[in-house]
C-alpha cells in the first residue's frame, strides 16, 4: 500500500484513572523552607481493541517528598483510542509507540499540573518527553 493510503485517526482521548494523595497536608503548607525531591515515572501500554483500533495508555507517577515525608503523589492513566489502517507493521509500530504517546502526553501533563495546583501546591511543569528516542532505545535492546 502506498503511504497515501494510510489512515490514522484519533477516536477518543480520556483519563482512565487519576489520583492525588497528600498525606502531609495541611501541616506541609506551613513549612516554607522545604526543598522537595521529585520523582517521575512513565510507562506506556498498547492494547488492541479490534483489527484497526488500539488503546494506548500512558501511566505517569509523580512523587514529591522530603526526607521521611511524602508531600504528594499523583498517578494518572491517560488513554486514547486510535485507528490505524493501511500501514505496514513497521509504520504501525511507529504510530503506536511514538505518535500516539506524543498526542496523549500534553493531556496527561495538563491533568497532572492542574491536579497539583488544585491541591494547594505550586504548579509542576513537566518537560516534554522524546518518545521516538525512548522507542529507539527499546528497539536497540531487542536487537
Amino acid at each position: 500500500m502506498a503511504k497515501d493510503d494510510i489512515k490514522f485517526l484519533i477516536k477518543k482521548i480520556y483519563a482512565k484513572d487519576i489520583s492525588l494523595e497528600s498525606p502531609a497536608a495541611p501541616k506541609i503548607f506551613d513549612d516554607k523552607t522545604i526543598q522537595p525531591k521529585l520523582g517521575f515515572n512513565l510507562n506506556s501500554s498498547i492494547d488492541k481493541v479490534d483489527d484497526t483500533s488500539y488503546e494506548i495508555t500512558l501511566e505517569i507517577n509523580v512523587k514529591t517528598e522530603i526526607p521521611e515525608q511524602v508531600i504528594y503523589i499523583v498517578e494518572i492513566k491517560q488513554s486514547g483510542i486510535f485507528i490505524i489502517e493501511g500501514a505496514s507493521d513497521e509504520i504501525k509500530q511507529g504510530f503506536l509507540n511514538v505518535r500516539c504517546p506524543e498526542i496523549l502526553f500534553p493531556y496527561a501533563r495538563e491533568n497532572i499540573s492542574s491536579l497539583i495546583l488544585r491541591a494547594g501546591f505550586p504548579p509542576l511543569f513537566i518537560s516534554p518527553v522524546d518518545f521516538n528516542a525512548l522507542y529507539q532505545q527499546e528497539l536497540a535492546k531487542t536487537k
